[in-house]
């Protein structure tokens, strides 16, 4: 096999043997392989290739990633130097494009087509159903659209992946970077930066930038004709419009000095009003909270899985107005996030309660015409409104390995910005200062049709894939490969990186172990103890189900073996964690048993992995309910010293489930508007959404056994019908009622 994977391999063994800090670079220089067999693989891969017609497409509907070998010639990048407003084209054959021979390069895309094409979606339909998973689903015949067809294009993708990176190739490296530019002028910074580096002298000088039509920008003019241009689907921000009202609860007499003198301290600079009644105080008051989902959490009642977020408020309330010697209880009785809604409850507010007040104590003049005095009110708090910048455009960044031909890289970036984001303008730009190569681009959030560009969790795996497409298609031996996939440690940000190098050069700055040990791993490039232990026997079926379409293609040689290899490690780690190969519960670092390894947390991990293909709410409250029965069967059989961390897990594997429902929610709702040109909701704002019920976690448990484990069982499913049926009510109500705010 290869030195790198030779290397992978040899890591993995030596992890099981303890030891954990090898660096894979000191694994990278494998000699075992001679250049003979090394010839011989490279010779029986392309008969293979050959063998399955050059790779191809997996029918209509299955692969849907076009492999390119030796009959499509790759295309260069817009490389060559020249004047603004040179043009360049990114279809131009090159002869160089990886970081080795191509005959190298051409291996890994051969094995990769190769197995892409021998892939049986039928066998993985079987396996699907006898997982519980049903037919086909609505939209199973569409080409290219949900059910059966897609997920045999997932499924496909992933085993070809896992196949290419065998045989060599690199993994794809997307991002979305951090901090995107907002306003004209942050676009503005983010262009210089990407159109400039240090020379050897250390000074500031600028380098080429081409625009989404070939152009070179050379001239301070000419980039910014371009920004002229760029910003102009800008928007402004957007006023924050979020109001509450709250009631408190005095627990004793206060003082008129010492009411106001709470609240103040409760809502800080916020603008309100309040009116007391006897021991009850209600407020109308600014808030940064998404009223919102506030709203929709009122309406659905307290018993709403998402009421954590309105006693959350409460407490903190309820705290600060302890904290400042006055005793309440407060409650949340009504939130509005449109200012017409805002100022309607304000007047309302004003008509409704005697001797309103300012947060200063004094009295609102005017309550006789409630409507001129809201007006008043509501002006002279819009100064202290606050702004939330609307996301105006993207800094993107495409990588690949040192030595990679930076040409072709080039040219894939723009593959995949014209394929993915055609309308919008862009910029690419190639830093030189690093080892690796790497692409930066700037690209509008939003076309000059309105039409917003979206980086959802399946959007960034979706654009990771067509990078390694258009890699492919230039000649660069790159698969769009999962961390999971290799075991990988998680990467660490730009501020773990900025602190860990302040604590390197200043021992006065202090970091937290975690962010020096994240940083450490992944830069010595360490496999995820922690992947490993929970998700081993899942790593190891993806890779033995790789092992096996290879076969069924007829790949042979390094690759195979490379896989192999993988594969048989991670059983390995497998049957030493949980002993001698029988099943069991696996212990943590502590030395303590753990649920991590029980024989559940395979089909269980599979489940999970299925959640992304589900593409409406009905099939993700679906793949939730088998997901939730499962966690309940593992349950039923833990030992209560396990069912507090286990519920710990539960409840953390709910939050996403409910994030990609609530995402999924959203875009169907954008969908049925006739639209897609709205503002997407990020991960946290989706978890306010209106959403089904759950259960709350639950304390441990004894152990049932015999009838009471039936009874418990038959119990639960009752249960988690009767939630299903609620689920589909509620979301039925939240579908008629989309377009309004809801009051209280």
């Amino acid at each position: 096999m290869s030195g790198r994977l030779a290397g992978y391999a040899a890591e993995i063994e030596r992890y099981l043997r303890g030891a954990t800090g090898v660096k894979r670079e000191e694994l990278d220089d494998d000699k075992s392989a001679t250049s003979a067999r090394r010839e011989a693989s490279e010779f029986q891969a392309m008969k293979s290739y050959e063998r399955t017609g050059g790779g191809g497409r997996l029918g209509q509907g299955h692969a849907g990633s076009m492999v390119s070998g030796g009959k499509n010639p790759p295309r260069s990048s817009p490389g060559g130097r020249g004047a603004a407003g040179s043009s360049m084209s990114s279809r131009a054959p090159t002869s160089t494009a990886s970081a080795s021979s191509p005959k190298a390069a051409s291996v890994p895309i051969m094995v990769y087509g190769a197995t892409l094409a021998g892939f049986r979606p039928e066998e993985e339909e079987e396996d699907w159903k006898r997982r519980g998973g049903g037919g086909g689903g609505r939209g199973a015949g569409r080409p290219g659209g949900t059910g059966r067809a897609a997920r045999a294009a997932y499924q496909a993708r992933a085993v070809a992946a896992r196949a290419g990176y065998a045989a060599g190739a690199q993994p794809a490296v997307f991002k979305v970077m951090p901090n995107p530019p907002s306003t004209r002028e942050a676009a503005a910074r983010l262009l210089n930066y990407i159109g400039k580096r240090d020379d050897e002298k250390g000074e500031k000088h600028d380098i080429e930038i081409f625009d989404e039509d070939g152009q070179v920008l050379a001239t301070g003019g000419a980039r910014k004709a371009f920004l002229e241009t760029f910003c102009k689907t800008f928007e402004p921000p957007l006023e924050n419009t979020n109001f509450t009202e709250v009631r408190f609860q005095l627990a004793g007499e206060v003082t008129d000095a010492a009411l106001s003198e709470a609240l103040n301290k409760a809502f800080g600079a916020k603008p309100f009003l309040y009116a007391q009644d006897g021991q009850a105080v209600e407020v109308y008051a600014h808030t940064d909270e998404r009223a919102g989902p506030l709203a929709k959490v009122l309406a659905g009642g307290r018993e709403n899985s998402r009421s954590k977020a309105l006693d959350k408020i409460e407490a903190r309330l309820s705290e600060a107005m302890g904290a400042a010697g006055v005793v309440a209880k407060a409650e949340v009785t009504a939130a509005v996030s449109r200012e017409p809604k805002a100022k309607y409850f304000l007047q309302k507010f004003i008509r409704t309660h005697s001797q309103v007040r300012h947060a200063n104590g004094e009295p609102v003049p005017g309550v006789k015409n409630a409507t001129k005095a809201a007006a008043s009110v509501y002006e002279q708090w819009r100064p202290q409104f606050s702004g939330r910048e609307r996301r105006n455009a993207y800094h993107l960044l495409f990588s690949a390995r040192a030595g990679t031909d930076a040409n072709a890289v080039m040219a894939a970036a723009r593959a995949v910005l014209e394929e993915r984001a055609p309308g919008y303008k862009f910029v690419l730009a190639h830093h030189k200062d690093t080892k690796h190569v790497h692409i930066h681009a700037m690209v509008q959030a939003r076309s000059a049709d309105g039409e917003r560009l979206k980086f959802y969790k399946p959007d960034l795996a979706a654009w990771r894939e067509t990078f390694a497409e258009k890699a492919r298609e230039n000649g660069i031996a790159m698969v769009a490969t999962r961390r999971m996939d290799h075991a990988m440690t998680r990467p660490f940000t730009k501020e773990h990186a900025g602190a860990y190098s302040r604590a390197q050069s200043d021992p006065r700055y202090q970091v937290s172990a975690r962010t020096i040990e994240r940083v450490e791993a992944k830069r010595q490039r360490r496999l995820d103890q922690q992947s490993l232990v929970v998700n081993g026997d899942a790593i190891a079926a993806a890779w033995q189900k790789t092992v096996t379409t290879m076969r069924t293609a007829g790949v042979v040689g390094q690759a195979l073996t490379a896989a192999e290899s993988i594969g048989n490690n991670f059983l390995r780690f497998r049957r030493d964690r949980t002993g001698e190969g029988q099943p069991g519960l696996a212990a943590d670092q502590s030395g303590q048993k753990s649920f991590l390894s029980h024989p559940g947390m395979r089909e269980l991990n599979i489940l999970i992995g299925d959640l992304d293909m589900a593409q409406t709410p009905l099939e993700m409250r679906r793949q939730m309910a088998r997901v939730n029965q499962a966690l309940d069967n593992m349950r039923e059989t833990l030992p209560p010293a396990h069912q507090g961390q286990f519920e710990q897990y539960r409840e953390e594997v709910n939050d996403k489930m409910h994030d990609r429902l609530a995402r999924l929610q959203f875009e169907r709702q954008q969908q049925r508007r006739g639209g897609g040109s709205g503002e997407p909701i990020p991960e946290r704002e989706a978890r306010g959404r209106d959403l089904p019920t759950r259960d709350d976690p639950r304390q441990p448990e004894e152990p049932r056994t015999g009838t009471e484990q039936q009874k418990a069982r038959a119990k639960q499913k009752d249960a988690n019908k009767q939630k299903t049926q609620q689920a589909e009510e509620q979301d039925r109500k939240t579908q008629r009622s989309n377009d309004n705010d809801y009051e209280r």
